[in-house]
């Protein structure tokens, strides 16, 4: 009780001092240890919010590409069609001969040995045509053996002319053009290797 004895002015500066006492440990033990918290929780939201924009673009792009799998799948077997089964090789030369007979050119065809170029997946086999037929009927041949299901990259066309003739029953004659084509053509197996 030796505080209340003290003289007004010494209990008010003792008030006081304890007062601002009581707030700095209120401030020092309470508020900054909060302070501190809610900085804390702060960057832990903002990294947790970074870290989801990352996850849901890496999300974005995984969906728009298997959105592009799915369409390069759907569209796979447009890729099969190219290649020339092993086992189906004369249907190939077939269509090539047919391509000839629609066109009315004579053409002779000679499959080459296989191409040491040969990976996993397809052997190339190149390919060498000679046709001889009028000049529109050799365009039109052009066009249908750039048109046939397989895959066939013309890497050297050669056209000269040859001679004139004429066919029985036709009162004009058409000069005659000579085609040599080297190609290459895309070979799989039966099963798809």
């Amino acid at each position: 009780m030796g505080f209340f004895r003290l003289d007004l002015k010494k209990r008010i500066t003792i008030s006081l001092i304890g007062f601002f006492l009581f707030i700095f440990v209120i401030i020092y033990f309470v508020i900054f240890p909060s302070v501190r918290d809610i900085r804390n929780i702060k960057n832990e939201i903002q990294e947790q919010r970074l870290e989801l924009e990352r996850k849901y673009v890496k999300g974005q792009s995984l969906k728009k590409m298997t959105e592009k799998l799915k369409r390069a799948e759907e569209k796979i077997h447009v890729l099969d069609q190219v290649f020339i089964k092993e086992d189906a090789g004369l249907e190939f030369v077939t269509a090539l001969e047919e391509a000839a007979g629609k066109d009315g050119v004579n053409q002779k065809i000679n499959l080459l040995s296989l191409s040491p170029v040969e990976n996993e997946f397809y052997k190339m086999v190149p390919l060498q045509v000679s046709s001889q037929g009028g000049a529109s009927q050799q365009m039109n041949y052009l066009v249908d053996l750039e048109t046939l299901d397989y895959y066939v990259n013309i890497k050297l066309l050669e056209l000269s002319s040859g001679s004139r003739s004429a066919p029985t029953g036709d009162s004009g004659s058409a000069a005659n053009v000579n085609l040599f084509i080297t190609a290459d053509t895309y070979w799989r197996g039966s099963a798809g290797n």
